[in-house]
């Protein structure tokens, strides 16, 4: 590689920086991971060597090679400082230079997923591709230039990644709830996605856009609760007819392009309720009606099944898009497994079971530290009291760690509760006690022992004022007070379980973790 004078490392350095500095980006970054980003002088390269990292542009990889200057990435995920803080770095290579940032958190930590790991690498590839890779040809005039936003390359070259190049399998525990493992790429992947696919890239930015401008979109004075399953256009639609006997097709004379406007697409919303009928889209155009049927069983644990994955999009009055793929468990329905979400003007990428059950543990040692969690296995009886308690369709509120001197304190906004009479320890007999005595309005209050000794606990409004939280589900009453408290006593951890079976992490006031 021949270097040209503009390529030192100065002047790699202010410009990566000021990229890196802009709002766009530094919003991206805090909507997935909730971390900022800092440069990092001086990192601890024993301790990244240590970790082996992974490779932060394997989508990119053929198409960087085609640019003058060598461009290379690697990630160093969920990093521990001082045995308690979870910390992420990322390394660029730049021309043979290096340079290292820090993705950090101030309060509470944010584990790295595949996932999470995938859109980053999108993320800072774009970066890359639009304005480093020809910062050499400035000087004849050339400049970087894109039609579309950042957030809309990065979206739709995550989703276009994740058919060419999985970073993850996909498994079921007993209860059908998925949880995920790394996946290797191979080099077919990579010469796969040597470059995206323009004219399928384009199709789901226009998607993305109308998408968008559905959210508080109302039909006949209804909010909008409606959902697209995304077809292939590299695929025939013959291809479709065989292998989705479930889907209504209509007469091509009636197709309906997204480019008409939600005019035309007015009355095809109504027609799909985006949990079980989907508007079928194919090349951009809306082609039929397709239902989620019963069928064989099949994981998502092979290339081949990501690549024959059935891409969702659901649009939700609440102000809400997600993206899903749709994966056979084993009792045969298909399970939805989301893999992004647009709520209130940020993107979110759900945190999957054990990414979730890791942030519990970790949490928990903090609130109950005197509390041996798995010699004891107390940590597998509270996953099985929650997961009784979400498949029970009851609603439930949890405060973990509560010392004997706060439940003393008459300051303490807690009212109106039941006292037991003695602490009761999460042992197997009375599980099936807490379950019910969590169905009754109000909180069950745990020990930092993790001992049972209160419930119908009824949280009071604690006087604290909070921002109004960007997660649209944290809107509820359960996830309001239980969010309150524990910005209020930030020593304890609070758990609210949905009605809809999602369980949530609260801690500092703010949404640490939480399971779908």
């Amino acid at each position: 590689m021949t270097r040209t004078p503009a390529h030192t490392r100065d002047f790699l350095a202010s410009r990566l920086n000021f990229l890196i500095n802009i709002p766009e980006v530094l919003r991206l970054v805090n909507d997935i991971t909730t971390c900022s980003i800092e440069w990092l002088d001086h990192p601890d390269l024993e301790a990244l060597e240590h970790s082996g990292g992974r490779e932060l542009f394997p989508c990119f990889t053929t198409y960087l090679r085609r640019h003058l200057m060598e461009v290379r990435g690697v990630i160093y995920p969920n990093l521990i400082e001082n045995e308690h803080v979870i910390y992420h770095v990322i390394r660029l290579e730049l021309a043979d230079f290096q340079f290292y940032f820090r993705l950090r958190t101030t309060q509470t930590a944010f584990l790295l997923s595949p996932f999470h790991c995938r859109f980053l690498s999108m993320l800072f590839g774009r970066l890359v591709i639009q304005h480093l890779s020809l910062a050499a040809r400035e000087q004849e005039g050339v400049y970087p230039f894109t039609a579309y936003s950042l957030e809309e390359h990065v979206v739709a070259d995550y989703l276009q990644s994740l058919t060419l190049a999985p970073c993850a399998t996909i498994k079921l525990d007993a209860q059908d709830n998925p949880y995920i493992g790394s996946m290797l790429y191979t080099a077919a992947d990579l010469r796969r996605c040597g470059l995206l696919d323009r004219g399928r890239e384009e199709a789901i930015i226009r998607a993305w856009r109308l998408f968008k401008r559905l959210l508080y979109y109302s039909v006949e004075g209804q909010r909008l609760f409606t959902g697209f399953a995304i077809l292939n256009q590299n695929r025939p639609r013959s291809y479709y007819r065989r292998r989705w006997p479930s889907l209504l097709w209509f007469h091509e004379a009636n197709y309906t392009s997204l480019d008409q406007g939600l005019q035309a697409l007015r009355q095809f919303l109504l027609n799909a309720d985006g949990r079980s009928t989907f508007l079928a889209m194919h090349s951009g155009q809306i082609v039929g009606l397709l239902k989620l049927v019963q069928g064989a069983q099949r994981q998502l644990t092979t290339a081949a099944a990501w690549r024959a994955a059935l891409p969702l999009a659901t649009i939700s009055h609440r102000g809400r898009v997600s993206f899903w793929v749709a994966l056979k468990g084993r009792k045969n329905p298909r399970i939805r497994l989301s893999l992004l979400e647009y709520r209130q003007g940020h993107l979110h990428i759900p945190l999957f079971q054990d990414i979730f059950w890791q942030e519990l543990e970790r949490q928990l040692k903090e609130v109950c530290s005197g509390c041996p969690l798995e010699g004891a296995g107390v940590l597998a009886r509270l996953k099985a009291l929650l997961e009784v308690v979400r498949r029970s369709g009851h609603g439930a509120i949890f405060l973990l760690g509560v010392s004997q001197s706060r439940l003393n304190d008459p300051q303490t906004p807690i009212e109106n509760q039941v006292k037991l009479a003695e602490p009761v320890p999460l042992a197997e007999p009375w599980l099936q006690h807490f379950t019910g005595l969590a169905k009754s309005d109000g909180a069950v209050i745990l020990n930092n022992r993790l001992e049972v000794c209160q419930f119908r606990a009824r949280l009071k409004p604690a006087n604290i004022c909070l921002l109004p939280d960007q997660d649209d589900l944290g809107s509820g009453m359960r996830h309001q007070v239980t969010r309150e408290f524990s910005a209020y006593a930030p020593d304890v951890l609070g758990v609210c379980v949905s009605q809809d079976s999602y369980i949530s992490l609260y801690r500092y006031g703010k949404l640490v973790s939480r399971l779908y």
